[in-house]
């Protein structure tokens, strides 16, 4: 390689060591708050797919994903049958 060309190489990318907010995903906070108002809402029988379908892509977590996934294609279920 030349002088040149070492100079312009770029450093290996280090995303995945950036704050889950910085790169886009909900606060543990803002998960938190989520959980509450899903949980009122299930509590309630009241429709809430849309809710689920505005935070699932905020969830870095796999688990949690999974877990708000199933949650939604029930209440999308649901709500198709009314």
């Amino acid at each position: 390689m030349t002088e040149n060309a070492d100079k312009l190489a770029s450093s290996a990318c280090s995303a995945q060591e950036a704050d889950d907010v910085y790169m886009g995903f909900a606060s543990r906070a803002e998960i938190a708050a989520f959980l509450k108002e899903l949980e009122a809402a299930e509590r309630g029988s009241r429709p809430h797919a849309e809710m689920l379908r505005r935070m699932l892509p905020k969830v870095r977590d796999d688990a949690l994903h999974r877990e708000l996934s199933a949650k939604l294609q029930i209440q999308e279920s649901i709500e198709s049958k009314t």
